[in-house]
């Protein structure tokens, strides 16, 4: 018995044995660099040289962020400062007074770290001096960096997110890894000269990167063209299947590695206008028409038109007031002419409250889907259906004036819907997160969509809107060539005055190519002149563009 006792205690000895010898194993051949990294950053005075932090993409892989390479210099004070001859060379190389440099090295014994030229680094690598290294690291974003309003900007230390997805995905992009220049403290925190300087990395924890539904070079088109043609206003396109946002940008743009010059800008730089909320103006004739025809009214019914509506004495004109007004015409024809006079009348023949819940069908006076993918949205604003609806108020709202304002990814939105048949997508521009392989580790994107009309009045207003491109207001807008296109314009009156003039923004929103639609494509122009002089031909242009790139 004693003995069977004894053998049972030698086997759980042996046991234990075997697994602290298999510990011991793996902290000392596989986990033994994390602890020595971690183990030497807690003994250490360090200065960071870099964070690393997750990518943003585009659809395809293609990286939004870190796109260009820096080189930064690691001096080591301590051992420069005790070779003048050292110290001299490494001054002119970095184009700087030796005594300067001197200064700057004699603050304590930590590595000083500046930015430097790739010249500089290139003849910093051949000299080889030992008080002198230099690293190369990726370039968070610069004045080039597209989508910049999506992106946001970091602080300055590359941490922390401060605006814009590397805000709202700041617990997923930052890793808390990085590469570190330092030296080894004793107890005291006193520099220990036997043990000299040393770099340090962290780099364990799997990186993630943010995936977006846009392309890189979509992208890239849109905002070549918005810097030649746009001062102030945006642009969005979508996939009109999908619902996916290829494109999305704002003007005036903005730096991202430096924001301070933008704050107090008085032309809002940082304010995201592609997300924005504003009156619609014709566009939203879009919407009149639609509830007009899915109320069963005829696009055959016609109206005169004299220039203008009259409202107990107060005229609505119309835009050919001057000319003496448009005269008789269908809605196919007013809807192309933009015909003031013409959808007042239609509009109280609708009735204000079936306009306005089919604005709401259409997704305004509510958010595309893109909140909830952390991007911040607006839901404009659609009047309330409660009370009396007066004719005035009825006929301003027909038109798109009024109180009614809504933003370009709504009004995008509402085209694509009209494009594919009278569906409307939920909106996506966060597609998921990804691993370093490009493996999907979490969706982000959660497509849905429902019919908003018939797919025969999404017919009605595709012909409508062809029939605007072909001979009506939007003829700037005609891709000839390259498939055609559909859309409409709008010229918004927004109350505002500057200098004795009338501030107007101009609208055009559209869809190419006519025959089989893929992308609907919305243009805002801040303080334009026309939806038809200002939008139609940036519209134009990056249609042209985007097809004869093989989009």
């Amino acid at each position: 018995m004693l003995e069977k006792r004894l053998k049972t205690i030698r086997f759980i000895f042996l046991l234990c044995l075997i697994l602290i010898t298999i510990r011991l194993f793996t902290i000392q051949t596989v986990t033994g660099k994390q602890y020595s990294v971690a183990a030497a950053l807690q003994q250490t005075r360090n200065r960071v040289i870099y964070r690393e932090r997750g990518d943003i993409l585009d659809r395809n892989g293609i990286r939004f962020t870190g796109r260009k390479t820096s080189w930064q210099a690691i001096l080591q004070p301590e051992t420069l400062l005790t070779s003048p001859s050292m110290l001299r060379t490494v001054a002119e190389l970095l184009q700087t007074e030796t005594a300067d440099l001197t200064e700057i090295l004699s603050k304590d014994n930590l590595p000083v770290i500046g930015d430097i030229t790739s010249a500089q680094a290139m003849a910093a690598m051949d000299l080889t001096l030992p008080g002198l290294s230099v690293m190369d690291y990726r370039v968070r974003n610069d004045e080039e960096t597209l989508a910049s309003h999506i992106l946001g900007y970091v602080d300055e230390k590359g941490e922390t997110g401060l605006a814009g997805l590397e805000k709202s995905f700041q617990d997923t992009l930052y890793s808390g890894a990085g590469v570190f220049a330092g030296v080894i403290a004793d107890a005291g925190d006193s520099f220990m000269r036997d043990f000299g300087y040393r770099i340090w990395n962290n780099m364990g924890r799997e990186k993630l990167n943010i995936k977006l539904t846009l392309d890189y070079h979509m992208q890239s088109i849109v905002e070549e063209t918005m810097d030649r043609m746009v001062d102030k206003g945006a642009v969005v396109l979508a996939d009109i299947l999908t619902g996916e946002i290829r494109a999305i940008a704002s003007r005036p743009d903005f730096d991202p590695s430096n924001i301070k010059p933008y704050l107090d800008d008085p032309d809002k730089p940082l304010f995201n206008r592609a997300l924005g909320a504003y009156t619609p103006g014709s566009i939203f004739k879009i919407v009149t028409a639609a509830a007009a025809l899915e109320a069963g009214i005829s696009p055959d019914v016609s109206y005169d038109c004299p220039g203008y509506v009259d409202f107990d004495g107060v005229r609505m004109k119309c835009w050919s007031y001057e000319q003496g007004g448009h005269g008789t015409l269908n809605m196919a024809q007013a809807f192309a002419q933009s015909c003031n006079s013409y959808f007042i009348k239609l509009g109280l023949e609708v009735g204000r409250d079936a306009i306005l819940e089919m604005a709401e069908e259409f997704g305004f006076g509510h958010r595309t889907g893109l909140y909830s993918q952390g991007i911040e949205e607006p839901t404009g604003r659609v009047p309330s259906t409660i009370g009396p609806g007066y004719p005035a108020e009825t006929g301003n709202i027909s038109i798109g004036q009024g109180e009614l304002l809504v933003s370009p990814i709504q009004a995008v939105n509402m085209t694509a819907a009209i494009a594919n048949g009278g569906i409307l997508n939920r909106l996506s521009l966060v597609d998921s997160v990804v691993n370093e392989k490009g493996e999907r580790i979490r969706n982000i994107s959660t497509p849905s969509w429902k019919r908003v009309i018939s797919k025969e009045t999404a017919a009605s207003l595709q012909g409508m809107m062809l029939l605007t491109v072909q001979s009506g207001t939007g003829e700037l807008a005609n891709v000839r060539g390259y498939g055609g296109s559909a859309g409409k314009t709008g010229s918004a009156e927004t109350g505002w005055i500057e200098n004795d003039r009338a501030i107007l923004h101009a609208w055009f929103s559209g869809y190419f190519p006519v025959d089989n639609p893929k992308y609907a494509l919305c243009v805002f122009i801040e303080d334009g002149k026309s939806g038809a002089g200002s939008a139609a031909p940036v519209f134009a242009e990056i249609a042209a563009k985007l097809m004869d790139a093989g989009y």
